[in-house]
């Protein structure tokens, strides 16, 4: 590969979609396209591109699932409610504005886009270049490294600001280091997913256990160690349920892509023009003032005004 990037922005794509969705009050043109989403969306990669100044972007997306986890548990993640009809009619206009912005868009069928952006980090890493992952689940915490770091979204506690952390942020966050969070979510488990953990564990236990044995094998090796009868039997009766939580949890890396070359190359009129079709009025706004290209006033007069329900 030639190194050409030396800073890349990984976007977990639904991650972030249903974030903006949940996040911006439902606002909808005046033909009756819902475009809340895609407003927090672009707001979002605004700033996200502010913070990181990346070289390159990359998003990824969900296709179907995973199909290696679905045969190792029929029903994981079957507990999770349908996309709403109003988001899913926005993504295909996300995708739209991350072309026009420059960004790549990666989605695999039957591979989950957790996976395939772990893979893409690990990939960049041994090229030397680092990687940025802009998402609030917490299985990504395994993959931050000396160059990977993981961007929490924004919430009251922040002050409205993505938290990037490193190794030890990790560890400040979840009470353990990145490379004991695959043990840490097989003995809590993973109820987004509809992954059951080990009854009587929670996160204090969990992280209690890894900072004293360091790992689940360890911990499994030293039964004795443990002064609660009850968490000594459920733990040696379910090394079955830790070996498939270990499995579901852990991200698996594909070879299945190439990392692009070149860099971030946007069309700021592509932009504009897919701004204004939306009737997104004030993006437009900033839009012309973030790329350096003058206000048209006309382009606002001639547009109706977006519908806020």
């Amino acid at each position: 590969m030639e190194q050409k990037t030396k800073t890349w922005l990984l976007i977990d794509g639904h991650n972030m979609a249903f974030r903006c969705f949940y996040g911006v009050p439902q606002m909808t043109t005046t033909y009756g396209l819902h475009v809340n989403a895609i407003y927090g969306w672009v707001r979002s990669l605004w700033k996200l591109e502010d913070v990181v100044r990346p070289n390159a972007v990359c998003v990824f997306f969900d296709s179907g699932g995973s199909t290696a986890r679905k045969n190792i548990l029929s029903t994981y993640k079957a507990n999770r409610k349908v996309m709403p009809e109003e988001l899913k009619q926005q993504l295909e206009y996300m995708n739209l504005l991350s072309v026009a912005h420059g960004h790549y868009i990666t989605v695999k069928e039957g591979i989950e886009a957790d996976d395939l952006l772990a893979s893409f980090s690990e990939k960049l890493n041994k090229y030397g270049e680092t990687a940025y992952i802009a998402s609030g689940d917490k299985d990504f915490a395994q993959c931050v490294g000396e160059r990977t770091f993981q961007m929490l979204p924004p919430t009251a506690q922040s002050k409205g600001t993505w938290r990037i952390l490193d190794r030890y942020g990790i560890k400040e966050n979840f009470g353990v280091f990145p490379e004991q969070i695959v043990d840490y979510l097989s003995l809590l488990g993973d109820s987004s997913d509809n992954i059951s953990g080990i009854e009587g564990i929670g996160s204090k236990r969990a992280e209690k256990f890894l900072n004293q044995f360091g790992n689940i094998d360890n911990l499994l090796q030293n039964l004795d160690k443990i002064s609660s009868e009850k968490i000594r039997k459920n733990l040696s009766s379910s090394l079955e349920i830790i070996k498939r939580n270990r499995e579901l949890i852990t991200l698996q890396k594909t070879t299945e892509f190439t990392i692009p070359t070149t860099t971030i190359s946007r069309s700021p009129e592509d932009i504009f023009t897919l701004l204004q079709n939306l009737q997104l009025n004030s993006l437009l706004a900033l839009a012309r003032r973030r790329y350096k290209l003058p206000d048209q006033v006309e382009l606002f007069d001639d547009t109706p005004s977006q519908k806020k329900k």
